[in-house]
């Protein structure tokens, strides 16, 4: 599944958010020519389903026009939000969005204008029967969940997508550093138990160390966590100006102009191939005697490698080496 930044325009300052640096990259929103050329593409590769996301989705004046086009053309939408949209357009969307994922801060934490939207929203969705998936990102201010636990009952939510925050790629947002990651997973995990105990599926967002985890954890994410793995692999990110990434906090691995590839296969294959040195340089010796190392996991996150280099070495001096970005010729 691809996922498709509409915009990076936001109603929220989240701390932990690492894409909120790219308003400046992508200032302008996904136009609908942009649009038309990747559902054409995206069609003709018979994809299954597509993510629209942001910043904040419901901000694209024209998104709903956007879900309803892929959803005819047999493409599941699924959407990416904070729930913070106007109301009426909950009853547009219910109908044809796959799965609403919505990112779930606690609502305390909200104006009492925005939690009272929030709480209509959701409750808007759950009678209509719309999926809802809640979306749990973990970072150093962040680690408080018992929010969540509440309101799942509440709303009806069944799934719940986490992880630990990344860093930007200016590495400005709160979030966590290779050192922290065995104590952070250890309370993840915790977390996991909580929501399957009321029945609950969770899957991981990223891939994380494999060894930052005590052994009968990690034998507990592999049976109940969906996705959970050590190997980190492309998200295919596509921006309003239809170039695509491996992920945002590692966007300089890029290519131009993601329809130029067959299908969205050939390109995360083609973004797996040049972020090679960068994973290579992610190994540690303790990796390469590991019997899982290059069969379950690959060392974990590489941004979150990339940005210890960085603060190591803040000259730039043995950072790992970054792939100029690729430029392909049309078919």
């Amino acid at each position: 599944m691809i996922k498709i930044f509409v915009t990076y325009r936001c109603n929220l300052a989240c701390p932990y958010c690492f894409a909120r640096e790219l308003g400046r990259d992508y200032p302008d929103d996904l136009t609908d020519e942009a649009f038309s050329r990747l559902l054409d593409w995206m069609r003709r590769a018979s994809l299954s389903a597509a993510a629209f996301i942001g910043g904040e989705p419901t901000l694209h004046p024209r998104l709903a026009g956007m879900i309803e086009r892929t959803a005819q053309a047999g493409i599941a939408p699924v959407l990416f939000t904070n729930g913070l949209f106007p109301e009426n357009l909950a009853d547009r969307l219910a109908p044809v969005v796959s799965n609403f994922v919505i990112n779930y801060n606690d609502p305390a934490a909200y104006a009492p204008a925005k939690a009272a939207l929030l709480h209509a929203n959701l409750s808007r969705l759950a009678r209509t029967g719309a999926r809802l998936t809640f979306s749990k990102n973990f970072s150093p201010s962040s680690m408080r969940y018992a929010y969540l636990l509440d309101a799942l009952a509440l709303y009806g939510v069944t799934a719940v997508r986490y992880d630990i925050s990344r860093p930007s790629a200016g590495g400005g947002n709160d979030h966590f550093t290779l050192a922290d990651t065995r104590e952070i997973m250890s309370r993840v995990v915790g977390f996991v138990k909580a929501c399957t105990d009321r029945g609950v599926k969770t899957g991981l967002d990223c891939g994380v160390r494999l060894c930052d985890l005590r052994d009968e954890d990690r034998r507990y994410l592999e049976r109940v966590s969906m996705k959970f793995t050590g190997v980190c692999h492309p998200c295919l990110d596509v921006h309003p100006d239809l170039s695509a990434s491996y992920c945002l906090p590692m966007r300089d691995i890029r290519v131009p102009d993601a329809t130029a590839f067959a299908d969205p296969e050939a390109l995360m294959w083609h973004l797996a191939h040049l972020a090679k040195p960068i994973r290579m340089a992610n190994v540690s010796e303790a990796c390469l005697d590991c019997k899982d190392f290059m069969r379950r996991c690959q060392g974990g996150c590489m941004a979150l490698k990339r940005a210890a280099d960085a603060l190591a070495h803040p000259s730039g001096a043995g950072i790992s080496p970054e792939p100029a970005p690729f430029e392909v010729a049309k078919p």
